[in-house]
């Protein structure tokens, strides 16, 4: 039986159903300070994708998202979507 994922104690459903600002608490101070000071428009626009990607996958679709953004924090709602990094030569 695999063991379940947690993050500081709470579950990856708890973690789906905290508020940004519940969940910010629970972050690092690098990460924590990050998301505090604001999104960069690249994240924004990385964010918007992912939301489409994530209804295209409740339709049945197989999405793969490519992005340059590499300084975005991980954030409880990225699960479940696969992204590929660009790390200067080829996507990861």
């Amino acid at each position: 039986m695999p063991k379940e994922f947690t993050y500081r104690g709470y579950t990856l459903n708890q973690l789906q159903n905290l508020s940004m600002d519940e969940f910010i608490n629970l972050l690092p101070s690098r990460q924590r300070r990050s998301l505090l000071r604001g999104l960069t428009p690249e994240q924004r626009i990385f964010l918007e994708k992912l939301r489409a990607a994530q209804e295209a996958i409740k339709k049945g679709k197989g999405v793969t998202l490519k992005t340059h953004v590499r300084d975005m924090v991980m954030l409880p709602e990225m699960v479940g979507v696969k992204v590929m990094v660009h790390n200067g030569k080829e996507f990861v």
